[in-house]
């Protein structure tokens, strides 16, 4: 594939960036238009306190404080609770589902006619590790900390059958 044809794979088209925006503002309008079509509808008793005549008030100093309200139904509120939780948790699956798609084609893809492969990997102590990494025909040895990369030693062509030897030599020994 040509360099600008990759490009022009990786590039985001202005569809993607239309839907995400289409669905933050329905989120966003939902977070604000859901919990009021949720509450339960007020009923229209409402409490009205006498009224007094205006020599009545100025006389009496007693304060009369207004009675309280109903208590909110718990089942209501328990409604209005897990049906947020389930729209939130749905709006997370689907945030996820298309981060997952708009992310994939710049990820790059395995190829099978790769130069370089690591063949084996040596955990030290700490963050520390050994890497043995075919690069072509070659063999390369790569210690690697936390900082990066220490060193990179080539080895010979030779090297499997150097190992081999010793390996022989000292199973012989013991």
């Amino acid at each position: 594939m040509a360099p600008s044809q990759q490009n022009a794979a990786r590039k985001p088209s202005l569809l993607n960036w239309l839907i995400a925006g289409v669905l933050g503002v329905v989120a966003a309008a939902a977070g604000l238009l859901l919990p009021r079509s949720l509450q339960p509808l007020a009923e229209s008793s409402s409490v009205s306190a006498p009224l007094l005549s205006a020599t009545e008030e100025q006389s009496s100093l007693d304060y009369e404080p207004p009675p309280l309200p109903d208590l909110p139904s718990p089942n209501a509120m328990f409604l209005r609770l897990g049906l947020g939780t389930i729209f939130v948790l749905i709006l997370c699956v689907v945030t996820l589902w298309i981060g997952k798609r708009w992310i994939r084609p710049f990820a790059a893809a395995p190829n099978a006619n790769a130069q370089l492969r690591l063949l084996e990997t040596l955990p030290l102590s700490g963050r520390c590790a050994v890497y043995l990494l075919q690069a072509g025909e070659t063999k390369v040895l790569a210690g690697v900390d936390a900082a990066g990369i220490k060193a990179l030693l080539p080895l010979p062509q030779e090297f499997a059958g150097t190992l081999a030897e010793l390996s022989v030599a000292t199973n012989e020994a013991a």
